[in-house]
């Protein structure tokens, strides 16, 4: 067993030799399953969560990212190309829950204005779910159930997890300066969503166009607003891309959740409108 989770509970211990012994079979369905119940109980140390995550994000880049499908696995299944077909209509048709573009990442697609009827495609159906930790400069992104207002939080799961979801993969991130990102649950909004957007800093009235490399924010926004009535007083923020990389790992923004640019583009094709939780957490 890994030194930083030498020390798990029993239960915890013997689940974690279980995803242990299945990655080593390679089933990595199974493994991410047993190692996922781990990460999760709110019993677990950070050192031991880190670790864990590294390992459930390494076997995601296969079990996700690659165009392998995982015959058992919930959240993807084999599409065969039809007349007529593109990847806006196959999401759309197949309420994947996830941008189009998604499709192409996910198949490796060289061109996806070139589809071939009967060419199979994996097709990953979200809804994934971001929990932005604070004290951490991360975000962990989650697949998983939308959950309810009224059961939202109350679980006690660790990492800022809710009951049904798993922990896909994380990024760093960049927070607001003087601790000026809020804390509190938040949902993508609805008509927010916006690819090299235009700005204006609500600080200085300064406007920058879209295509203007000077644009702080990047390529790509994606609005926020509140999910619960504790955190409906935010107003205006939200998580975007920048164009000072040196700024993620640091207090630097007016308040938003800035990622790197590929890693922001990710997530875009990944949170969806009124459907994926954003949680801000100490």
């Amino acid at each position: 067993m890994s030194a930083s989770l030498g020390n798990l509970p029993g239960e915890l211990a013997a689940l974690y030799q279980v995803g242990e012994r299945n990655k080593a079979e390679k089933k990595l369905l199974e493994a991410r399953t047993a190692f996922n119940r781990v990460l999760v109980d709110g019993r677990l140390g950070e050192e031991a969560r880190a670790s864990l995550r590294q390992t459930i994000a390494g076997i995601n880049a296969e079990v996700i990212f690659s165009p392998t499908v995982y015959p058992g696995d919930v959240m993807q299944e084999t599409y065969s190309v039809a007349k007529g077909d593109n990847l806006i209509r196959i999401s759309r048709k197949l309420n994947t829950v996830t941008e189009a573009h998604f499709i192409e990442r996910v198949n490796g697609l060289p061109n996806a204005n070139s589809l071939k009827i009967g060419q199979k495609l994996k097709i990953v159906r979200g809804p994934f779910h971001a929990v932005v930790s604070k004290s951490g400069f991360r975000l962990d992104l989650y697949a998983g159930t939308l959950p309810t207002s009224g059961t939202l939080g109350s679980s006690g799961l660790g990492g800022g997890a809710e009951p049904g979801w798993t922990y896909i993969r994380s990024f760093q991130v960049g927070l607001g300066e003087k601790n000026g990102t809020p804390l509190g649950t938040f949902v993508v909004k609805e008509n927010s969503k916006l690819i090299n957007p235009h700005w204006v800093n609500p600080r200085t009235g300064q406007k920058f166009d879209k295509d203007d490399p000077k644009n702080p924010i990047g390529e790509h926004w994606i609005g926020l607003v509140g999910f619960d009535d504790a955190s409906k007083k935010f107003d205006g923020y939200g998580i975007h891309g920048t164009i000072d990389p040196d700024s993620i790992g640091k207090e630097m923004s007016m308040g938003c959740v800035r990622l790197g640019a590929e890693d922001v583009e990710m997530v875009y094709e990944l949170l969806m409108p009124k459907v994926s939780i954003v949680k801000i957490v100490p």
